[in-house]
């Protein structure tokens, strides 16, 4: 049971749904949102920096979702967006990778 748990979160559906609901988050304007968005995104994170390519980025990448709730609390929509770049960046990019083979 935790075995497949633990596989929909590090999988597309944990980027997904965290990509989605930190999105949701910033349109919407609510910081707890993006809060839950950084909370999903820890354990893609996390295996992220086991490739020697993300090794330092991939556990910043929870941080950047958590500076967007920052952000959307001082009422700073652009920034908001821009840290929500390198997330939604590093997903398509290993997307691209995964369907390219």
């Amino acid at each position: 049971m935790i075995n497949t748990i633990l596989t929909l979160l590090i999988g597309w559906l944990g980027i997904i749904s965290s990509l989605a609901i930190s999105i949701a988050g910033v349109i919407r304007s609510k910081p707890v949102w993006l809060i839950i968005g950084a909370m999903l995104a820890v354990p893609f994170s996390w295996y992220l920096s086991g490739w020697p390519l993300f090794q330092y980025i991939g556990l910043l990448l929870p941080l950047f979702q958590l500076g967007a709730a920052v952000a959307i609390q001082r009422h700073v929509t652009w920034l908001a967006w821009l840290l929500l770049l390198p997330f939604a960046g590093i997903a398509a990019w290993l997307g691209i990778t995964v369907l390219m083979q």
